[in-house]
């Protein structure tokens, strides 16, 4: 079983889930670069359980590793520490202030990353409000979109072991997360963002 999390970035979202990944027994370590001397006390008080770690020892100890810092900072990383890794893509790029197009993620396309996009969909806030245990009524759902199947699942595994039902996807369809997208910032059921899946599908006339 894969249940070791790596999280880099010790923010709001990257503390809601650190919080949610100890309570579900995950081995949870945190890394954040910044020298803020109230990341210790944050990442203590927050999620309490999870190991504030160095950036390498993070991804030594980690099977899986979550994205939880700004879409700018994805050029600062050195891709290649991050080889063989199942990555999950929490990042979100928003317009540039001249209202340009963002830059191209370094990550599309980086042969030796597991990349899955999944988690940049709903706010942390939401992460830690509508968490439910598995078989809960009123589960939200959370995309979990990658061509890498085996990295999808050990990442869909983990979101409903967060609270959360997993919705699977392939990549062509990831754009449905971003934040023009038709999940992005909606709390939908399992059942709902299937048939938003569904149209999607047929709008754009692919063979399934």
């Amino acid at each position: 079983m894969v249940d070791r999390l790596g999280i880099l970035g010790a923010g709001k979202l990257g503390t809601a889930v650190a919080r949610l990944a100890v309570d579900a027994g995950r081995q949870v370590s945190i890394a954040d670069e910044r020298t803020d001397p109230m990341i210790e006390l944050i990442v203590s008080t927050v999620a309490p359980g999870a190991h504030l770690v160095s950036k390498d020892e993070m991804l030594a100890s980690s099977d899986i590793v979550l994205l939880a810092i700004p879409y700018s900072r994805l050029t600062e990383l050195d891709l290649s520490a991050f080889a063989g890794a199942i990555v999950i893509d929490a990042t979100n790029p928003w317009l540039e202030a001249d209202g340009a197009n963002p830059p191209e993620s370094p990550l599309r396309g980086h042969s030796g990353i597991r990349v899955v996009r999944s988690m940049n969909h709903l706010a942390y806030e939401d992460l830690g409000a509508y968490a439910e245990p598995a078989g809960g009524p009123f589960r939200t759902a959370i995309a979990v979109a990658s061509d890498d199947v085996a990295a999808r699942k050990a990442v869909a595994l983990l979101v409903d072991e967060l609270g959360f039902d997993p919705v699977e996807l392939d990549g062509r369809s990831a754009w449905l997360l971003d934040t023009n997208g038709p999940f992005f910032g909606r709390r939908l059921s399992q059942a709902e963002m299937n048939a938003l899946v569904s149209a999607s599908r047929r709008a754009d006339r692919l063979t399934w």
